[in-house]
């Protein structure tokens, strides 16, 4: 954050939205050029416009002073900390500044200099992005990190034992029940549990499905979503129209888009997904996931 106070705020919002310019300003019955200047700080944001955009974006108002805007900016700072468990010194590592001026203004006694309003609008901005940067690749395609299925089991297991089940008892659990020797085989790691029953497992352990294919590092990297109350049967059809919407987002077509993936997918089987004749695989909807910037519980459930 800088002097561009609404500016810098207005275009945050647009992007949490996932608006592009272009869409924003013709939501708000402006040019797109008008509105790169209102972002830019070169050309102040009209009250009747304000008015406007407010509404577009779901805010009380793009034009509050200084000090609402600092106050906004610590507190969902502070409620980062909080939600990711993180100690003073952590957080300000993460940022890049130190921990001492960091508590000060955690703490309301000190304002943040410009500098440091700056980091932590692009901390904020950019939250989780950090620890992905190497799986982004230059072609555009996306490099996850490979599923290491021994300590995916281990975790299925840890998960079962803590909640004192059986095989059996806890293959009852899912949408879709599990047999005991199919629970089997995802503790040691032969096969990897469906998308749906990953979630359920996900769900049980407290955890999150990332952190059960991944580990600890990549925990993090999908969207957080609402929580399911309760687990339905996925319908390949819904799910469809949902990847179909995240590759019409990139406007490529399928054999382009497919090109995304690791490994890539093929134009036949995109085809088959979007028109929900199959399911993609766990690790293929991760990607979607994580390529369309939404929650799993949202590809999957729609919520």
């Amino acid at each position: 954050m800088s002097e561009n106070i609404s500016g810098d705020f207005l275009k945050s919002l647009r992007k949490e939205k996932k608006l592009s310019q272009k869409e924003l300003a013709e939501l708000a019955g402006i040019s797109q050029s008008a509105l790169v200047k209102y972002e830019k700080g070169t050309r102040k944001i009209p009250e009747d416009l304000d008015v406007t955009l407010s509404k577009i974006l779901n805010v009380e108002t793009l034009l509050k002073d200084e000090v609402d805007k600092l106050k906004v900016l610590i507190d969902q700072l502070i409620e980062y900390r909080d939600m990711n468990k993180l100690l003073n010194k952590e957080l300000a590592t993460k940022i890049g500044t130190s921990e001492v001026s960091l508590s000060y203004v955690l703490n309301r006694k000190r304002k943040p200099s410009k500098e440091m309003q700056q980091k932590i609008f692009r901390f904020l901005s950019n939250d989780g992005k950090e620890i992905l940067m190497d799986i982004k690749q230059d072609d555009g395609s996306f490099n996850l990190p490979v599923v290491d299925k021994a300590a995916m089991g281990e975790q299925i297991k840890e998960i079962r034992k803590n909640r004192g089940e059986s095989l059996e008892k806890f293959g009852k659990n899912f949408t879709r029940p599990a047999g005991k020797n199919v629970v089997t085989r995802w503790e040691k790691g032969i096969n990897i549990p469906d998308i749906e029953r990953l979630m359920n497992v996900a769900y049980l352990g407290k955890v999150t499905v990332p952190y059960l294919l991944y580990g600890d590092t990549f925990s993090k990297m999908l969207k957080k979503g609402n929580k399911v109350s309760k687990f339905e049967k996925l319908d390949p059809f819904r799910m469809g129209l949902r990847l179909r919407k995240i590759r019409r987002d990139y406007r490529l077509e399928r054999e382009n888009f497919g090109k995304f993936f690791s490994p890539p997918i093929t134009k036949w089987s995109m085809d088959r997904y979007e028109n929900g004749k199959d399911i993609p695989n766990t690790d293929r909807i991760i990607q979607y996931a994580y390529i369309g910037k939404v929650s799993l519980e949202f590809l999957i459930y729609g919520i």
